[in-house]
């Protein structure tokens, strides 16, 4: 994985590509390959400094951003879906994931204050 550039991924809606393979499955088959279909959003961090607060903040915010697009809601979402998805299992998964791939300590603890904060 580039080390400027790391993904997000979610089980948000398939794009387009993913959605015409489906054309000849049956209609419940279909919509399982759509919705199961991982979403792979690029998050990049060069320009920042992990080790600084301010840095792994800033990257929280681009893979909170990234998890909530992969999972179905984007900035021009209404807000209710937007705190639908960042509640999602989905949601949860990816920017678990994402941060610890990411591997960064700053990044991983204030990850991790934040949901001890949540809960």
């Amino acid at each position: 994985m580039n080390r400027k550039t790391m993904l997000a991924f979610g089980c948000g809606l398939a794009m387009i590509a993913g959605a015409g393979s489906a054309v000849a499955q049956s209609e419940s088959a279909a919509a399982r390959s759509v919705f199961q279909s991982p979403t792979a959003v690029a998050v990049k961090y060069g320009d920042l400094d992990l080790g600084s607060r301010h840095g792994s903040v800033v990257m929280l915010n681009r893979l909170h951003e990234a998890a909530l697009n992969a999972c179905g809601a984007d900035e021009f979402s209404f807000a209710d879906v937007r705190r639908a998805v960042a509640r999602s299992t989905c949601f949860e998964g990816s920017m678990t994931r994402a941060v610890a791939d990411l591997d960064a300590p700053l990044v991983t603890q204030l990850y991790n204050d934040r949901t001890i904060a949540k809960g």
